[in-house]
């Protein structure tokens, strides 16, 4: 992808702060501006002449070309880069998508749109048109933004919030990248959870702030998220945050972005197409629609494809009852980890109901008693192979009091972190499993990670 930044103006206010900030970030990269205006498709009027349209046309089109190569003369001479002027005819977002993809811009920068909310809902706008079906950046400026941040003789680097999600984002980082490589830039990742749901999939219980980041939510997010940003390159800080959020997770990123002073926010959005792309909003277009004093990239997925790497097996939960059935599907477990070394997390589910599950570690009769605790392990222990040590794999024993077996199998896998589950199954099939019901199975549906089963010989 080339260094050409484009730029759309409609010669408003909101056009003439897009391109001060395409015009001090392109000085600081060494690249160029495009500062497109798109004219309104021509349609003849039945009461007018055709010769008589046509003289219009011709005088309106001289006229915009004059005054666009006005407006590109002075952002050259005041940003010190080459901006070229660029007069095309039809609907506004697919010209400028257009342009962008035939001269292979790096990105595209807008103004901000002034509608009022139903006529945005109604028609959208230039900027949340061109945001759903662009395959490249799109960084949306207001209209008070100041560009100096950007500016190559800036006394501090522009600070960019990124925020991550679950999945494999990573076109947020590769943008944040290749700001860095035009400068230093200090970059904050921000995850933003919901609490309830957090507590759901990592099995935590007993009272908790739910309005401040909880240490075993971070523990477990954090990892990923720093695995994520070893992708990040270039000059720079590099920061990272959990928090979490009650309602819309927009307004919690807002907060983010301004409690850290950010000149820029990147969020990833994906591209819409036929009914979907009028009836859904991804968070990158609702932060595109508020009358906010901050300039949001919006990055879409295309713009970093997902590299397929092998994957690496460092770390498995080994579940067992304790029968031995369940004890049989331990030795695969450390099987995996031959000729590499890792870890293997060996654990028991004492399953019980509890008349509330919420605050069952809080009660002391509800708790498992420390002899049965001790019994537990020590059949857990005697599970480990002889080899394991030699081998460099490491055993750490668990015993998980409480609860559904499977339940407690799939927290445990989110706290832990770990690459694979391994169980063991009895092969129950058809009405059996409807009747008895299998713990594999359900693991097996539910998990977001690779799980092995070992069937019963």
């Amino acid at each position: 992808m080339s260094e050409l930044i484009v730029c759309a103006t409609d010669f408003s206010a909101q056009a003439e702060a897009a391109l001060a900030w395409a015009g001090a970030l392109a000085r600081r990269a060494g690249s160029r501006v495009d500062l497109v205006h798109v004219l309104r498709p021509y349609k003849e009027d039945s009461r007018t002449m055709v010769f008589e349209a046509g003289l219009v046309e011709g005088a309106n089109l001289e006229a915009t070309r004059a005054h666009l190569r006005e407006v590109a003369e002075a952002a050259s001479r005041e940003f010190g880069v080459e901006v070229r002027p660029h007069v095309v005819r039809g609907e506004a977002h697919e010209e400028i998508l257009a342009h962008a993809r035939r001269e292979e811009a790096r990105l595209i920068a807008l103004g901000t749109t002034s509608l009022v909310p139903i006529e945005r809902w109604v028609i959208g706008s230039v900027a949340e048109r061109t945001v759903r079906m662009a395959d490249r950046p799109v960084v949306l400026v207001p209209r008070r933004r100041d560009p100096s941040p950007w500016r190559a003789d800036a006394p501090r680097p522009p600070r960019v919030l990124v925020a991550l999600g679950d999945t494999d984002d990573v076109g947020g980082l590769r943008f944040a990248t290749d700001l860095r490589r035009a400068g230093p830039c200090d970059v904050t990742c921000v995850h933003v959870y919901w609490p309830a749901v957090e507590y759901a999939r990592l099995g935590l219980t007993g009272p908790r702030n739910a309005m401040a980041p909880d240490p075993e939510v971070v523990k477990s997010l954090e990892p990923a998220m720093r695995r994520k940003m070893q992708a990040l390159g270039g000059p720079g800080q590099t920061t990272v945050e959990v928090r979490p959020a009650w309602g819309d997770t927009t307004t919690a990123l807002l907060v983010a972005a301004q409690e850290r002073e950010a000149d820029l926010l990147v969020v990833g959005v994906k591209r819409r197409w036929g009914l979907g792309r009028g009836l859904s909003s991804s968070v990158g277009q609702q932060l595109g629609r508020g009358s906010l004093d901050l300039a949001i990239a919006c990055v879409p997925k295309e713009y970093a494809p997902a590299v397929e790497e092998l994957p690496n097996v460092r770390t498995i939960l080994a579940a067992t009852d304790l029968s031995e059935l369940g004890n049989s599907g331990v030795r695969h477990a450390y099987a995996l980890l031959r000729g590499r070394g890792g870890v293997v997390e060996l654990c028991h589910v004492h399953e019980r109901d509890f008349p509330s599950r919420a605050f069952a570690n809080d009660v002391p009769t509800w708790r498992i008693s420390d002899a049965e605790r001790a019994s537990f392990v020590e059949q857990l222990r005697a599970l480990i192979p002889r080899e394991a040590e030699s081998l460099g794999i490491t055993t750490h024993v668990s015993v998980l009091d409480g609860g559904r077996a499977a339940d407690a199998i799939l927290q445990a896998s989110e706290r832990l972190g770990v690459d694979v589950i391994c169980l063991a199954s009895h092969g129950r099939g058809g009405l059996a499993r409807t009747v008895l019901g299998s713990v594999a199975s359900e693991v097996v549906q539910r998990a977001g990670r690779p799980v092995l089963v070992v069937r019963k010989r």
